[in-house]
């Protein structure tokens, strides 16, 4: 019985989350039009386009995730933390509905989207595929790696850290396309599963035309494209340029930075070395530079033209029709009274500091401060999301071998008109403690600082200096399973069990 309601869900599930893109609808009766789709290579791009347009959704990168995980990370403040719906993960209080509404609906958007690399995967291997895709190895490769980033996603909130405790029941790692119900690995066979995916994806895209090409930097490729519609609203852009634009995919450089964030994540001596040479590879392949300041230091006419999302950094990005909405209606004090406020600026920046982050991406007035990161007015920032950058390459690269974290980190600071406060000599622990306070600075409305501080959080050493009341505790490192996966799929939620 349980079986059969989990079946009727997901399929309801899945309908519901397909909306108008009749192609995803994954019905029983729609496998004749779905067969149809997959006899041309258009038809693998469209699916593989279908996932990245379901990952920019406001209910998950277009905004919601990054903005829970920041509120976690008690990045924001607001004005009536009841009228907020972010606000409980500011006071840790998971179970709270207004919690469960928001991370059940990741849950159920992160494992749709998983669904659609699944299918995809189900296609291309069947013996026509090769021949039907002049690009399957990018086909692939790149929904390989896209299973791969979701399920880690996953793992790192909905379970214990890895070096913590890799007993720990967690999540299912689905390979396949289907309603039925897949057992919950530990979290040391996830992450298995996560490498290995990764693995065969590096090497499906070894010869990606990323590594060939020239840089995709601004003021070239992305200056002559600046009044492409590159949004839902035209759905041929990621198809009909398929080889271009490449950072806007999960290309070989892409692979390579989740490699170096997951290698970090298991935190062994052997990971360590190989999160430094993933990303080093990054950093040394000369496709990504730090921002220039021509690009950023525009006034006047031009100065719409500021390019405070950095994206000559990325390495992988996403373009979502949803996000400047979301931020807009959120974070945008001329959009209402009632908005997600900045916690203390000065203690994240410091006092009177020029540092580019805090001077653009950002409003402060009459002392109260708001995230203007996603400025939908400035052409560059306009529905984009940032998902690997370059930065975080070199604070992965400073954290693995702390010897080189001073030179490292005084090759990207200064692009931020700061400059490290690390002796040349530092030891371990400084070293930690500065690159987390870079975390801090740079990940504000990405939603990657709470996975650095967990990660770190047993190095009590150099967390003390952040003065970030964030508790070692389970129930806040870890947020609950949906009740649903618990009832009707038989999962537990270990830490979050309750003793009958």
């Amino acid at each position: 019985m349980r079986k059969y309601i989990q079946i009727i869900s997901f399929l309801l599930t899945a309908v519901t989350l397909s909306g108008c893109e009749n192609w995803l609808d994954v019905k029983p009766e729609t496998e004749v039009n779905e067969d149809d789709m997959f006899n041309t290579e258009q038809g693998f791009m469209d699916a593989l386009y279908g996932i990245y347009v379901n990952m920019g959704k406001s209910d998950l990168y277009g905004g919601t995730l990054q903005t829970a995980l920041d509120m976690t990370a008690q990045y924001y403040s607001y004005y009536d933390i009841s009228e907020c719906p972010y606000g409980h993960y500011q006071t840790f209080e998971y179970e709270h509905p207004s919690c469960t509404a928001i991370s059940d609906a990741l849950w159920m958007r992160i494992y749709y989207c998983i669904g659609l690399t699944n299918n995809l995967l189900k296609y291309l291997d069947k013996p026509e595929a090769v021949q039907i895709c002049s690009n399957y190895d990018y086909l692939r490769g790149e929904a390989l790696a896209l299973r791969a980033y979701l399920h880690f996603e996953l793992i790192r909130i909905f379970a214990s850290d890895v070096k913590k405790n890799p007993e720990y029941k967690s999540i299912p790692y689905r390979k396949t396309f289907s309603p039925d119900i897949e057992p919950q690995l530990k979290v040391k066979e996830v992450y298995q599963e996560i490498l290995a995916d990764l693995t065969e994806a590096k090497q499906l895209l070894s010869n990606d035309v990323i590594r060939t090409n020239g840089p995709d930097w601004l003021g070239e490729s992305e200056k002559k494209e600046e009044s492409d519609d590159v949004t839902d609203k035209n759905e041929g852009y990621y198809t009909s340029d398929f080889l271009k634009t490449r950072k806007y995919r999960m290309n070989y450089y892409a692979v390579l930075g989740t490699l170096a964030r997951v290698h970090l994540t298991l935190g062994t001596t052997d990971d360590m070395e190989k999160a430094y040479d993933y990303a080093m590879e990054v950093i040394e392949s000369g496709k990504f530079r730090p921002i220039q300041e021509e690009h950023i230091l525009v006034s006047g006419e031009q100065a719409k033209y500021r390019d405070i999302l950095f994206t000559d950094e990325f390495i992988f990005g996403l373009y979502s029709a949803q996000v400047d909405a979301f931020y807009k209606s959120n974070f945008d004090e001329s959009y209402g009274v009632k908005k997600i406020l900045i916690n203390k600026l000065s203690d994240i920046y410091g006092q009177g500091t020029r540092d580019l982050r805090q001077t653009h991406w950002f409003k402060t007035s009459w002392g109260t401060s708001y995230l203007l990161k996603h400025n939908a007015d400035l052409e560059y920032a306009k529905e984009k999301v940032r998902m690997i950058t370059l930065a975080e390459m070199y604070y992965i690269a400073a954290e693995a071998h702390p010897a080189e974290a001073y030179d490292l980190l005084e090759e990207i600071l200064p692009s931020r008109e700061i400059h490290s406060s690390l002796p040349v000599n530092a030891g371990r622990t400084e070293v930690l403690t500065e690159v987390l306070k870079e975390y801090r600075k740079e990940y504000i409305g990405d939603g990657q600082f709470f996975y650095a501080y967990k990660r770190l959080i047993e190095e009590e050493a150099a967390i003390l200096p952040l003065g970030i009341n964030i508790p070692n505790e389970n129930k806040v490192l870890v947020w609950p399973l949906p009740q649903d996966e618990i009832k009707y799929g038989d999962r537990e939620s270990g830490i979050w069990k309750t003793e009958k």
